[in-house]
């Protein structure tokens, strides 16, 4: 396999950055205070997946490449994934019982708590996103932990690479390589259109969220992977006189975009323009790499948020101080992210 990622880089800092990103568009969506209206486009939640996705399928591509064996390969996406998620979906169902308008009995009798932690224990979240008696109030919706969703999607990444790769190696050349990962590319827009089609011509709506499912993301992860295979290439291309302003460009457009100043952006555009800007963030910027690798705690941060974020707004925090309450579901989040990061690396130990 092609390409050797080096160990100083920036991805820990620009994950935890992504997480923030989806902290603050989850605050002021589901707190719906109007002070966040002016604001709340700069944070492109949506994005942030994106990219998450797009570091997801670059830096696991490496962990196959380096893997003895396909054994060793799922045994560790499986401890980097299920530790901390189980423990924010039992952590969450327990815990919230002090915030149910249920009695504790009744609580824990109530089907929609063993559903809560059965459907979300198998990374099935669309199935039950509520717990009885919680955030049953709350302005925007009564989700639980609406971030979860996309850990199922990166287990459907996990398992369609070892397909990928092995494709790949009966490719032969690069440039093969490369084509067989745009055809993967156009295929995810491609079945994003058919669901959102499917959707308006069938007359039936629940088609339309489909788009958004695991499918529909692949091709921000192939996008990971086609930057893995060509990495000397790119990696070239960072250390040029040109790469700054195109790094410049792709983020403004992105950005703009978002907030409306130009025209709509495609996705299928706007992933390659985000891909780009991260690539370029990643491995540029030297004198940041010493200060962002001791411990990552981006997707705990990522899982643990939202629970705290319903509390505060069940609480109307956000009612009395928007941005005060903003600021410490960020310092909380990223405390209970950083023990319980820290206690999983332990464990593993």
């Amino acid at each position: 396999m092609e390409g050797q990622i080096p160990r100083q880089n920036n991805i820990t800092l620009i994950r935890l950055i992504l997480a923030y990103v989806v902290l603050f568009r989850h605050c002021m969506d589901s707190s719906a205070q109007i002070v966040f209206l002016g604001v709340r486009n700069l944070f492109a939640s949506q994005d942030a997946v994106c990219l998450f996705f797009f570091i997801s399928g670059l830096l696991v591509t490496s962990s196959y490449g380096h893997s003895p064996s396909l054994k060793d390969y799922a045994l560790k996406r499986l401890r980097r994934i299920f530790p901390l998620y189980l423990f924010a979906v039992l952590g969450a169902a327990l815990a919230l019982c002090f915030f149910s308008s249920l009695s504790a009995s009744e609580y824990f009798r109530d089907h929609r708590f063993w559903r809560y932690v059965f459907w979300n224990g198998l990374t099935l979240n669309f199935m039950q996103k509520t717990l009885p008696g919680v955030f049953e109030g709350n302005p925007f919706n009564s989700s639980v932990n609406d971030s979860l969703w996309t850990v199922k999607a990166e287990l459907f990444f996990y398992i369609c690479l070892p397909l990928i790769v092995r494709a790949l190696d009966k490719c032969g050349s690069l440039w093969r390589k490369n084509l067989f990962l745009i055809v993967l590319y156009l295929l995810s827009f491609a079945y994003r259109g058919l669901c959102r089609k499917a959707a308006s011509v069938l007359a039936a709506p629940f088609l339309a969220p489909l788009a958004l499912e695991a499918p529909g993301y692949m091709g921000a992860f192939i996008l990971g992977i086609l930057c893995f295979y060509n990495f000397n290439l790119f990696k070239k291309l960072v250390s040029s006189w040109l790469a700054f302003p195109v790094f410049l460009l792709c983020l403004s457009l992105s950005m703009l975009s978002n907030i409306g100043m130009i025209a709509y952006i495609p996705d299928m555009v706007k992933y390659v323009l985000l891909a780009t800007a991260c690539f370029y963030a990643a491995f540029s910027f030297g004198f940041l790499h010493g200060s962002f690798q001791g411990l990552d705690c981006s997707y705990a941060l990522y899982l643990f948020h939202y629970p705290l974020m319903q509390c505060m707004v069940d609480q109307d925090l956000f009612a009395a101080s928007p941005w005060l309450s903003l600021f410490l579901c960020a310092a909380a989040s990223f405390t209970i992210a950083y023990i319980a990061s820290l206690g999983e690396r332990l464990l593993r130990k």
